[in-house]
């Protein structure tokens, strides 16, 4: 089973960590005596984001609503969308920002920086100017520059997919945040980024390449299993495999083997789909599964930009 980023959290929070004074946060990630750092090798990657700016989530055929997470990924951090359900939506945007700061991500190789908060207003205003207003202790983690950018952009992100997935922007003007803190844009957001700004989606902070099913830890009937998500382009190819994993032993549930059923080149595009997506169905019989996508980097012939979802399929 590929887990390349398994142990992401881990290693920002631990491994890159840098002790300063400070009293003891209740809640979140850490303590108020860490701060969070980006990966020491911070690598660029060069690929195009799967969504650019103005390319927005289409409109949602259920109740799910779209949170971005954060996820290391090739030496750096990276935005990565899942589609949650949410329970006596009202305010979409504010329903999708409250989940993001107070729940964590299904997939566990996904991180959130945000400290819990439930104070949070939302409000849409002609020409897709969206504003947040979020309580202080939001903000309670102490991050360097490039978390706290990347924080920041998760926010963007969630906000403007959530506002275009509920079908409230206005077509053909690329919307923008706003971010107040107890109604003042007078703050600086972690200690590295000034609010008095407004905020727009930065294509480059987005993973290159994600699955957006199946969803990690999810239950699939048996039969033909859909796969769909969003790849840029790679120079030497995107991939895709899926493995069976197998217990060795019973008594040990981390002890595990896996065999290979199938494997393939991403089909992006083509069938209505947008260039950078893919969306193929597979026949699984019962089992636990791992579906990995990757590219490859043509340089290296290196697989870059690996995502992996863990599934179960059921009679």
């Amino acid at each position: 089973m590929s887990r390349s980023r398994r142990a992401a959290h881990s290693r920002i929070a631990v491994l890159a960590l840098t002790a300063l004074l400070g009293t003891s946060a209740s809640c979140g990630l850490g303590t108020g005596a860490e701060q969070f750092s980006m990966p020491a090798s911070n690598a660029d990657v060069h690929s195009a984001a799967p969504l650019s700016a103005v390319e927005m989530e289409p409109l949602s055929t259920d109740r799910s609503m779209p949170v971005y997470w954060l996820s290391e990924s090739d030496g750096t951090v990276r935005l990565y969308r899942e589609f949650v359900q949410i329970p006596g939506v009202g305010d979409p945007i504010a329903a999708s920002v409250r989940y993001m700061l107070n729940s964590k991500p299904h997939d566990t190789d996904y991180f959130n920086l945000w400290r819990p908060s439930n104070s949070i207003g939302a409000s849409v205003s002609p020409g897709n100017m969206i504003t947040i207003d979020l309580g202080k202790k939001a903000f309670g983690a102490s991050l360097d520059r490039g978390l706290a950018e990347r924080s920041i952009a998760q926010l963007v992100f969630t906000a403007t997919a959530a506002a275009a997935n509920a079908g409230i922007l206005s077509d053909g003007i690329e919307p923008s945040v706003r971010i107040q803190v107890d109604g003042s844009s007078d703050f600086l957001a972690f200690g590295q980024i000034p609010l008095d700004q407004t905020f727009t989606r930065d294509s480059k902070l987005a993973a290159p390449l994600w699955v957006i099913d199946p969803q990690a830890g999810s239950t699939v009937p048996a039969g033909q299993v859909d796969f769909r998500g969003l790849s840029a382009s790679f120079p030497g190819g995107e991939f895709w495999e899926i493995r069976r994993r197998k217990s060795m032993n019973p008594l040990k549930t981390k002890s595990e083997s896996t065999e290979p059923v199938a494997s393939g080149q991403l089909p992006t595009g083509g069938d209505g789909l947008d260039t950078n997506e893919f969306s193929f169905s597979h026949k699984l019989e019962a089992g636990d599964y791992t579906f990995t996508a990757w590219g490859v980097d043509a340089t290296t012939d290196k697989r870059v930009a690996i995502e992996s979802k863990d599934f179960t399929v059921e009679d």
